[in-house]
């Protein structure tokens, strides 16, 4: 009997427990939905996120190393970063910056940089007794190049017993690189991007290449696939960038700085100077509307990828970027990107990342991009969401708070800045790339100071300047067919409808 009543009770509470379950269900699937999601009891856009100085025990005192202490340069003209770590660092990391890339090329050397960065990569020095894959296996390491618009910068991590090897490995690849003329007439440049999709990073993104070329073309978008490059082309990039004077070296880590400074000038005595100024490099030029190069006035390219997800670049080129401009500008990166995210990926679960970049060139010159994607449903609600965030932020009278532009400054400083210098081998990388880039430590070094200063109005400032969403372009690539068949279930906006609204070819 006790059993049965026992029972029955159990049964009058779940039922009770379900009844309140499903008011609540209801009433987060009612008029206030817009307001919150199912599950979530407070407004979306409301995340009460502390700021990063008031998270206990607040961030550590952080002082970064003296680049002009750090600062060696041999008898040849190169110089180099030393920046020596504790006996306790498991590596030591070596980095040689270099002035190439696109914005570095001349008249007749488009496809160059690539192909430069490509032969000391793959080909070793030249007149190697070994092949550079086998010199690499000993070290038990690998060559690791990243190439940017204005500059490239090759690194080697080793076991701290290694520095030296490597260091003159690192050397010979500059000093002499096998610039052989079967190899580069052989070469032709490929498509610009990695695979045809791999998700929305590095600038292998397959919309970003598209986009770059319907808006700008080269150099801002990599030369048009099959380009051939002449080895005249290649010598006077190399010798225009290879100088003695124009490298720019790094290392970092458990080492002594004199047997450093001894090793560099062993490895360099006898490497010539380059003798001239080494030329700017070029500046992109916006076109005035959302044109592109071939006069086209629509603000939409779809691509038909064979792939299991759409992808999505919506951006606009930028000339030189006044210095006064740059802190604003990089706070407001990171407020849109939290907004960008929190209404593609926390209100309505349609990406992963919904994100927001600004060139990092000397200049400021590049692409101001939005890279996203997801299932085919999602793609069209994507456009429209992430061009709503832009408009946004564009609009003079929708706010940015203190607490966004606090939380944008603590990023910038707390963690990209002192991220990049925290370590040895950080550090040495960032002041030799640094250096390379913009002739100098000094931008780098009083990048605190301007970000603190940046207020709310200096963002709203730069939004208006340089957000207007109808100078902005979309990119699609992805399943056309089955993204223009697809409706998200909640927010069933369809391709067809985006097309429309920014215009057809």
């Amino acid at each position: 009997m006790k059993g049965r009543e026992s029972r029955e009770r159990g049964a009058a509470v779940a039922v009770l427990v379900m009844g309140i379950l499903a008011t609540g269900i209801l009433a987060g699937c009612g008029g206030d939905s817009h307001d919150t999601l199912p599950g979530r009891s407070r407004p979306i856009l409301d995340h009460d996120w502390p700021n990063p100085g008031e998270v206990a025990p607040g961030p550590a005192a952080f002082a970064p190393p003296d680049p002009s202490e750090a600062l060696y340069e041999t008898s040849s003209g190169a110089r180099a970063y030393i920046v020596a770590g504790t006996p306790a660092d498991p590596l030591v990391r070596l980095t040689a910056a270099l002035p190439v890339g696109q914005l570095h090329e001349r008249v007749g050397e488009a496809g160059a940089s690539a192909l430069l960065i490509q032969l000391l990569t793959t080909r070793g020095p030249v007149g190697a007794s070994d092949p550079l894959t086998l010199r690499l296996a000993e070290l038990g390491a690998s060559l690791g190049p990243v190439e940017a618009l204005d500059a490239a910068h090759l690194s080697l991590s080793v076991l701290p017993e290694d520095w030296q090897e490597a260091l003159e490995l690192l050397v010979e690849l500059v000093r002499n690189p096998d610039l052989d003329v079967t190899t580069i007439r052989d070469y032709r440049t490929g498509p610009g991007y990695d695979m045809p999709m791999a998700g929305i990073g590095g600038n292998g993104f397959r919309p970003k290449v598209e986009l770059e070329r319907r808006i700008h073309g080269h150099p801002l978008a990599p030369p048009d696939p099959g380009t051939m490059v002449s080895p005249e082309a290649v010598r006077a990039l190399a010798s225009r960038s290879l100088a003695a004077d124009r490298v720019i070296f790094g290392v970092g880590g458990p080492v002594s700085r004199a047997e450093v400074e001894e090793a560099l000038e062993a490895a360099t005595r006898g490497w010539a100077r380059s003798g001239e100024p080494l030329p700017e490099p070029s500046v992109i030029e916006p076109t005035s509307t959302a044109t592109g190069t071939a006069g086209s006035a629509t603000r939409f390219h779809a691509v038909d990828v064979p792939s299991l997800e759409g992808w999505i670049a919506i951006g606009r080129a930028v000339g030189a970027v006044p210095e006064s401009d740059r802190a604003a500008l990089s706070v407001l990166r990171f407020i849109l990107a939290e907004r960008l995210n929190i209404a593609a990926r926390e209100m309505r679960g349609l990406a992963n990342r919904d994100d927001f970049e600004v060139p990092v060139t000397g200049s400021g010159t590049g692409l101001l991009l939005v890279r996203t994607g997801g299932r085919p449903e999602a793609v069209a609600p994507l456009v429209r969401y992430s061009l709503d965030e832009v408009e946004r932020m564009h609009d003079p009278d929708a706010p940015v708070t203190e607490a966004e532009v606090a939380r944008a400054r603590g990023w910038l400083v707390n963690a990209v800045w002192r991220r990049s210098l925290e370590l040895a081998t950080s550090a040495s990388g960032t002041f030799a790339l640094e250096r390379v880039r913009r002739g100098s430590t000094d931008h780098l070094m009083g990048w605190p100071a301007r970000v603190q200063a940046v207020t709310p109005d200096d963002v709203k400032a730069i939004a208006r300047e340089y957000l207007d969403p109808a100078t902005f372009v979309t990119v699609v690539a992805g399943p056309l067919e089955r993204i223009r068949a697809a409706r998200h279930p909640r927010w069933p906006l369809a391709l067809d409808e985006v097309e429309a609204e920014l215009g057809r070819p």
